[in-house]
């Protein structure tokens, strides 16, 4: 049992210095390790979203409306936003309160 042990710490301590040592040699020459797709789409898809945020905030600053009546609309359309949000909430909550009240008058 302790061979078993001792194989499986030194097969560990052994892909640990070689992964080390491949770095620092990659350094060294000035190159790097690959990156996965994942580490590249990452930042791109970032740099998407913000560009996306900043062109329609762009849209809605030099659109062809005055910017008050500009303003009143999107402060109408928070406003409804708002109200919706509380009313699903307070859908949610008394829903979620029937259904504790219906367990429990099933449960009794």
């Amino acid at each position: 049992m302790e061979w078993k042990q001792f194989l499986n710490d030194l097969n560990q301590n052994v892909g640990q210095k070689y992964d080390n040592s491949m770095k620092t040699v990659l350094d060294k020459v000035g190159l790097q390790e690959k990156r996965s797709t994942a580490e590249s789409l990452l930042p791109m898809l970032g740099a998407f979203g913000a560009g996306i945020a900043v062109g329609a905030t762009l849209g809605l600053l030099f659109a062809p409306k005055r910017g008050e009546n500009l303003r009143h609309d999107i402060r109408d359309s928070l406003q409804d936003l708002q109200q919706r949000g509380k009313i699903k909430a307070s859908e949610l909550a008394e829903g979620e309160f029937t259904s504790e009240g219906n367990s429990r008058a099933k449960a009794e």
